[in-house]
């Protein structure tokens, strides 16, 4: 009975020696921790948020400590932004072949291969004090996580080792999102505008009138009229602009047309059109509007007409605005021109390729 005592004093002994020792392994371990230090100043700007796809990440932030730095770790968890939980790895992510396009600050870095793995890469120097400055890094090469609508976090830390082993010094952790494709689809109409009148509005809103009365023909003066045509369109191709129809008629008499652009020649006979502001006759209008099409050559020189069947008189290659152009007519006779009632039906067609 003696000897209970002294198991007793000798057993708390030994607790007050236990506990001793395990305060004394602790306060390293606290000791270490209160050293680190948050990177300042972080963010991440992303090329493009969508899964799968090639992506830039850009980094930057400001380092805090000054002490000697060996590598920087950049690893992507799906999970947490906290260094000491575990890290799952993005589906998707593979940070092997990523490279270090450019990096200002602290600089001296280059990826280090051997231990950069699927989601942690490693950029590795020769150990140096590092700056207490903004310093940015900018990773290409590698695509983003496969998951769409998916929380991503990078924890970023400094080591004095140059393969990104050992405790960390500063640390700080950025996020971004990836998401599924967010698609607007539209569809454009092809449209050809094409208007024909005596008269028409610049934007075809209007057109009146489909008839031209020439009146008594005779050998001393030209006879003259107009008429207008307005087009627009947004085909790639643009348009062309037909005149279809034949010269001037009396049951078997003709008044021959002008197969080559030629002038006015009172008392021969001759019909013709053009599409600009004439003086010999006096009739016609120069082209207006803000689109890009144009009198072809033969249709296009003042005091000059000629007709022929099918021909193109007006063109554009390009899409184009509303212009508005006047067909000015040219009918001559001859003193032997048989008597008649002469006529003739033209019909203008504007063609696309869509």
């Amino acid at each position: 009975m003696a000897v209970k005592p002294l198991l007793t004093k000798h057993h708390s002994l030994a607790r007050i020696l236990l506990l001793s020792f395990i305060s004394l392994l602790l306060l390293p371990f606290f000791t270490f921790q209160a050293s680190a230090q948050q990177l300042t100043g972080r963010s991440i700007t992303v090329s493009t948020a969508s899964p799968s796809v090639a992506v830039t990440h850009d980094f930057r932030f400001t380092y805090v400590s000054t002490s000697s730095v060996g590598s920087l770790v950049f690893e992507y968890c799906d999970n947490s932004p906290l260094p000491y939980q575990p890290c799952n790895a993005p589906p998707g992510l593979d940070l092997t072949p990523a490279t270090l396009s450019s990096q200002t600050g602290n600089t001296g870095f280059g990826v280090d291969a051997i231990d950069t793995t699927a989601n942690r890469l490693v950029l590795s120097r020769a150990p140096a004090a590092s700056t207490a400055t903004p310093s940015e890094y900018v990773i290409t090469g590698f695509n983003n996580p496969s998951v769409p609508s998916s929380t991503e976090f990078i924890r970023i830390a400094t080591y004095a080792t140059a393969d990104g082993s050992g405790s960390f010094t500063d640390n700080g952790s950025v996020a971004y999102a990836t998401t599924n494709p967010f698609l607007v689809g539209a569809f454009v109409p092809p449209f050809l505008r094409f208007c024909v009148g005596i008269t028409v509005a610049s934007n075809c809103s209007s057109a009146s009138g489909n008839s031209i009365d020439l009146g008594d023909l005779s050998a001393s003066h030209a006879s003259s009229a107009q008429s207008q045509f307005a087009a627009g369109t947004n085909d790639t191709s643009g348009f062309s602009i037909y005149s279809l129809g034949t010269t001037m008629t009396s049951g078997n008499n003709v008044i021959p047309q002008l197969n080559s652009p030629s002038p006015s020649i009172a008392g021969t006979s001759q019909f013709g059109i053009n599409l600009r502001a004439n003086s010999s006759p006096s009739v016609g209008q120069e082209p207006s509007g803000t689109g890009s099409a144009a009198p072809t050559a033969n249709y296009a020189t003042p005091n000059s007409y000629m007709f022929s069947d099918g021909d193109s008189i007006a063109a554009s290659t390009l899409p184009t605005d509303f212009n508005r152009m006047t067909v000015a007519y040219l009918v001559n006779v001859s003193a032997g021109q048989s008597p008649g009632i002469y006529s003739t039906t033209l019909t203008y067609m504007a063609v696309v390729q869509f």
